[in-house]
Protein backbone atom coordinates (compact mmCIF):
# COMPACT_ATOMS: atom_id res chain seq x y z
CA UNK A 1 0.00 0.00 0.00
CA UNK A 2 1.10 3.60 -0.56
CA UNK A 3 0.73 6.89 1.25
CA UNK A 4 -1.75 9.48 0.05
CA UNK A 5 -2.33 13.00 1.40
CA UNK A 6 -5.79 13.18 -0.17
CA UNK A 7 -7.68 11.15 2.46
CA UNK A 8 -7.46 10.75 6.21
CA UNK A 9 -7.77 6.96 6.04
CA UNK A 10 -6.93 4.04 3.78
CA UNK A 11 -9.46 2.67 1.34
CA UNK A 12 -10.49 -0.72 2.80
CA UNK A 13 -10.74 -3.67 0.40
CA UNK A 14 -12.46 -6.80 1.70
CA UNK A 15 -12.26 -10.31 0.33
CA UNK A 16 -12.23 -13.99 1.11
CA UNK A 17 -8.93 -15.82 1.43
CA UNK A 18 -8.04 -17.70 -1.74
CA UNK A 19 -4.76 -19.36 -2.68
CA UNK A 20 -3.57 -18.05 -6.06
CA UNK A 21 -5.78 -14.97 -5.82
CA UNK A 22 -5.57 -13.53 -2.29
CA UNK A 23 -3.55 -14.67 0.71
CA UNK A 24 -1.16 -13.49 3.41
CA UNK A 25 2.48 -14.31 2.72
CA UNK A 26 4.13 -15.13 6.05
CA UNK A 27 7.63 -14.69 4.59
CA UNK A 28 7.05 -11.13 3.40
CA UNK A 29 4.33 -10.27 5.95
CA UNK A 30 2.23 -8.87 3.10
CA UNK A 31 -0.92 -9.83 1.26
CA UNK A 32 -0.25 -11.18 -2.21
CA UNK A 33 -1.83 -13.12 -5.07
CA UNK A 34 -3.26 -12.29 -8.49
CA UNK A 35 -6.11 -10.09 -7.24
CA UNK A 36 -3.85 -8.24 -4.82
CA UNK A 37 -1.20 -7.53 -7.45
CA UNK A 38 -3.84 -6.20 -9.84
CA UNK A 39 -5.37 -3.89 -7.24
CA UNK A 40 -1.93 -2.79 -6.03
CA UNK A 41 -0.95 -1.74 -9.56
CA UNK A 42 -4.20 0.20 -10.01
CA UNK A 43 -4.07 1.94 -6.64
CA UNK A 44 -0.48 3.01 -7.19
CA UNK A 45 -1.50 4.54 -10.51
CA UNK A 46 -4.38 6.34 -8.79
CA UNK A 47 -2.27 7.46 -5.82
CA UNK A 48 -4.61 5.83 -3.31
CA UNK A 49 -3.47 4.23 -0.05
CA UNK A 50 -5.36 1.05 0.80
CA UNK A 51 -5.64 -1.79 3.30
CA UNK A 52 -6.68 -5.39 2.55
CA UNK A 53 -8.92 -7.33 4.96
CA UNK A 54 -9.42 -11.02 4.15
CA UNK A 55 -12.13 -13.10 5.78
CA UNK A 56 -12.31 -16.87 6.26
CA UNK A 57 -15.91 -17.25 5.08
CA UNK A 58 -18.21 -15.82 2.40
CA UNK A 59 -20.93 -15.26 5.01
CA UNK A 60 -18.76 -12.97 7.14
CA UNK A 61 -17.59 -11.11 4.04
CA UNK A 62 -21.15 -10.55 2.83
CA UNK A 63 -22.22 -9.26 6.24
CA UNK A 64 -19.36 -6.77 6.03
CA UNK A 65 -20.58 -5.11 2.83
CA UNK A 66 -24.31 -5.46 3.53
CA UNK A 67 -24.10 -3.73 6.91
CA UNK A 68 -25.62 -0.24 7.25
CA UNK A 69 -22.12 0.86 8.21
CA UNK A 70 -20.04 -1.43 5.99
CA UNK A 71 -16.60 -2.65 6.98
CA UNK A 72 -15.21 -2.19 3.46
CA UNK A 73 -15.11 0.37 0.66
CA UNK A 74 -14.39 -2.21 -2.05
CA UNK A 75 -14.80 -5.98 -2.30
CA UNK A 76 -12.57 -8.32 -4.30
CA UNK A 77 -13.71 -10.38 -7.25
CA UNK A 78 -17.43 -10.95 -7.61
CA UNK A 79 -19.40 -12.19 -10.60
CA UNK A 80 -22.45 -10.15 -11.54
CA UNK A 81 -25.53 -10.91 -9.45
CA UNK A 82 -28.60 -8.67 -9.67
CA UNK A 83 -29.32 -9.00 -5.94
CA UNK A 84 -25.92 -7.50 -5.12
CA UNK A 85 -26.78 -4.20 -6.82
CA UNK A 86 -28.56 -3.06 -3.67
CA UNK A 87 -25.18 -2.94 -1.93
CA UNK A 88 -22.43 -2.96 -4.56
CA UNK A 89 -21.49 -0.99 -7.66
CA UNK A 90 -19.85 -2.90 -10.48
CA UNK A 91 -17.23 -1.08 -12.57
CA UNK A 92 -17.36 -1.40 -16.35
CA UNK A 93 -14.13 -3.41 -16.55
CA UNK A 94 -13.70 -6.94 -15.20
CA UNK A 95 -10.18 -8.05 -14.29
CA UNK A 96 -10.57 -11.80 -14.74
CA UNK A 97 -12.77 -14.44 -16.34
CA UNK A 98 -13.15 -17.47 -14.08
CA UNK A 99 -14.15 -20.93 -15.23
CA UNK A 100 -15.62 -23.51 -12.85
CA UNK A 101 -15.68 -27.28 -13.30
CA UNK A 102 -16.83 -30.30 -11.33
CA UNK A 103 -13.79 -31.87 -9.65
CA UNK A 104 -13.67 -35.61 -9.08
CA UNK A 105 -11.12 -38.15 -7.87
CA UNK A 106 -8.60 -39.21 -10.53
CA UNK A 107 -9.65 -42.84 -10.08
CA UNK A 108 -13.23 -41.91 -11.04
CA UNK A 109 -12.36 -40.66 -14.53
CA UNK A 110 -14.83 -42.27 -16.92
CA UNK A 111 -17.22 -43.13 -14.09
CA UNK A 112 -19.02 -39.77 -14.13
CA UNK A 113 -20.08 -37.51 -16.98
CA UNK A 114 -21.56 -34.02 -17.03
CA UNK A 115 -23.55 -32.95 -20.07
CA UNK A 116 -26.58 -31.95 -18.03
CA UNK A 117 -27.32 -31.88 -14.32
CA UNK A 118 -29.38 -35.05 -14.72
CA UNK A 119 -26.06 -36.88 -15.21
CA UNK A 120 -25.27 -36.17 -11.55
CA UNK A 121 -28.50 -37.63 -10.20
CA UNK A 122 -28.04 -39.31 -6.84
CA UNK A 123 -24.43 -38.18 -6.35
CA UNK A 124 -23.21 -36.41 -3.23
CA UNK A 125 -22.04 -32.96 -4.38
CA UNK A 126 -19.98 -30.48 -2.37
CA UNK A 127 -21.50 -27.05 -1.74
CA UNK A 128 -19.91 -24.02 -0.06
CA UNK A 129 -22.23 -21.73 1.88
CA UNK A 130 -22.20 -18.17 0.53
CA UNK A 131 -20.47 -19.11 -2.72
CA UNK A 132 -21.74 -17.69 -6.02
CA UNK A 133 -23.06 -20.60 -8.10
CA UNK A 134 -24.69 -20.71 -11.53
CA UNK A 135 -28.47 -20.52 -11.83
CA UNK A 136 -28.48 -23.96 -13.46
CA UNK A 137 -26.68 -25.52 -10.51
CA UNK A 138 -29.01 -23.87 -7.99
CA UNK A 139 -32.03 -24.99 -10.00
CA UNK A 140 -30.75 -28.58 -9.96
CA UNK A 141 -30.44 -28.34 -6.17
CA UNK A 142 -34.03 -27.09 -5.88
CA UNK A 143 -35.16 -30.13 -7.89
CA UNK A 144 -33.23 -32.50 -5.61
CA UNK A 145 -31.31 -34.03 -8.49
CA UNK A 146 -28.37 -34.76 -6.21
CA UNK A 147 -27.44 -34.73 -2.54
CA UNK A 148 -25.83 -31.52 -1.27
CA UNK A 149 -23.04 -31.66 1.32
CA UNK A 150 -22.53 -28.13 2.68
CA UNK A 151 -19.39 -26.58 4.19
CA UNK A 152 -18.43 -22.98 4.97
CA UNK A 153 -15.05 -22.84 3.17
CA UNK A 154 -13.92 -23.99 -0.29
CA UNK A 155 -10.66 -25.24 1.25
CA UNK A 156 -12.59 -28.07 2.95
CA UNK A 157 -13.93 -29.48 -0.30
CA UNK A 158 -10.95 -31.33 -1.79
CA UNK A 159 -10.07 -33.10 1.49
CA UNK A 160 -13.69 -34.31 1.64
CA UNK A 161 -13.47 -35.44 -1.98
CA UNK A 162 -10.25 -37.38 -1.42
CA UNK A 163 -11.70 -38.96 1.72
CA UNK A 164 -14.74 -40.25 -0.23
CA UNK A 165 -17.21 -38.07 1.65
CA UNK A 166 -18.43 -36.46 -1.59
CA UNK A 167 -18.41 -37.61 -5.22
CA UNK A 168 -17.83 -34.29 -6.98
CA UNK A 169 -17.59 -30.58 -6.23
CA UNK A 170 -17.81 -27.43 -8.40
CA UNK A 171 -14.76 -25.21 -7.87
CA UNK A 172 -12.75 -22.50 -9.62
CA UNK A 173 -10.67 -24.49 -12.09
CA UNK A 174 -7.48 -22.43 -12.13
CA UNK A 175 -7.33 -21.91 -8.36
CA UNK A 176 -8.02 -25.56 -7.56
CA UNK A 177 -5.35 -26.80 -9.97
CA UNK A 178 -2.86 -24.21 -8.67
CA UNK A 179 -3.33 -25.34 -5.06
CA UNK A 180 -3.28 -29.03 -6.03
CA UNK A 181 0.05 -28.59 -7.82
CA UNK A 182 1.52 -26.59 -4.93
CA UNK A 183 0.34 -29.03 -2.26
CA UNK A 184 1.29 -32.19 -4.15
CA UNK A 185 -2.03 -33.89 -4.87
CA UNK A 186 -2.53 -32.90 -8.53
CA UNK A 187 -2.27 -36.57 -9.57
CA UNK A 188 -5.17 -37.49 -7.26
CA UNK A 189 -7.83 -35.22 -8.76
CA UNK A 190 -9.39 -34.60 -12.14
CA UNK A 191 -12.34 -32.61 -13.44
CA UNK A 192 -15.24 -33.10 -15.83
CA UNK A 193 -14.54 -31.18 -19.05
CA UNK A 194 -17.79 -29.25 -19.45
CA UNK A 195 -17.62 -26.03 -17.36
CA UNK A 196 -20.23 -25.41 -14.70
CA UNK A 197 -19.88 -21.72 -15.52
CA UNK A 198 -17.52 -19.21 -17.08
CA UNK A 199 -18.05 -15.59 -16.09
CA UNK A 200 -16.28 -12.24 -15.80
CA UNK A 201 -15.45 -11.17 -12.25
CA UNK A 202 -15.16 -7.62 -10.93
CA UNK A 203 -13.66 -5.73 -8.01
CA UNK A 204 -16.76 -4.00 -6.67
CA UNK A 205 -17.41 -0.74 -4.82
CA UNK A 206 -19.60 -0.59 -1.69
CA UNK A 207 -22.57 1.78 -2.01
CA UNK A 208 -22.81 2.74 1.66
CA UNK A 209 -19.09 3.39 2.02
CA UNK A 210 -18.19 6.73 3.57
CA UNK A 211 -14.83 6.87 1.78
CA UNK A 212 -14.47 10.40 0.31
CA UNK A 213 -15.43 10.67 -3.38
CA UNK A 214 -15.54 6.90 -3.88
CA UNK A 215 -17.85 7.28 -6.90
CA UNK A 216 -15.24 9.44 -8.64
CA UNK A 217 -12.67 6.67 -8.25
CA UNK A 218 -14.70 4.16 -10.31
CA UNK A 219 -14.17 5.70 -13.79
CA UNK A 220 -10.49 6.24 -12.98
CA UNK A 221 -10.23 2.61 -11.89
CA UNK A 222 -11.81 1.53 -15.18
CA UNK A 223 -9.39 3.60 -17.24
CA UNK A 224 -6.32 2.10 -15.57
CA UNK A 225 -7.63 -1.47 -15.85
CA UNK A 226 -8.51 -0.96 -19.50
CA UNK A 227 -4.97 0.27 -20.14
CA UNK A 228 -3.56 -2.77 -18.29
CA UNK A 229 -5.43 -5.02 -20.73
CA UNK A 230 -4.21 -3.02 -23.68
CA UNK A 231 -0.51 -2.88 -22.75
CA UNK A 232 -0.23 -6.47 -21.50
CA UNK A 233 0.24 -5.69 -17.80
CA UNK A 234 -2.85 -7.67 -16.75
CA UNK A 235 -1.79 -10.66 -18.85
CA UNK A 236 1.70 -10.58 -17.34
CA UNK A 237 0.31 -10.69 -13.79
CA UNK A 238 -2.12 -13.49 -14.71
CA UNK A 239 0.66 -15.61 -16.24
CA UNK A 240 2.68 -15.31 -13.03
CA UNK A 241 -0.09 -17.14 -11.14
CA UNK A 242 -1.01 -19.68 -13.83
CA UNK A 243 2.29 -21.58 -13.62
Amino acid sequence: MIFSRLNARDLIIGGKKSEQSRWFNEATQKYTGFDVEVIDYIMKKLGISYTVLLEESSTRLEHGWQDVRPYYDMVFTYSFKKERLKYLIYPSESHVNIEWNFFIRKEDEGKYTFNSYKDLKGLRIGFTKGQSYSDGFLDAISRNLFIIDEVVQDSLQIPKLLNYRIDAVPLSTSTTLYVAEKDGYRNKISYLPKPVKSEPYYNTFVKNSDYPDLMKIIPRYDRVLKQMKKDGTLKMIAEKYSK
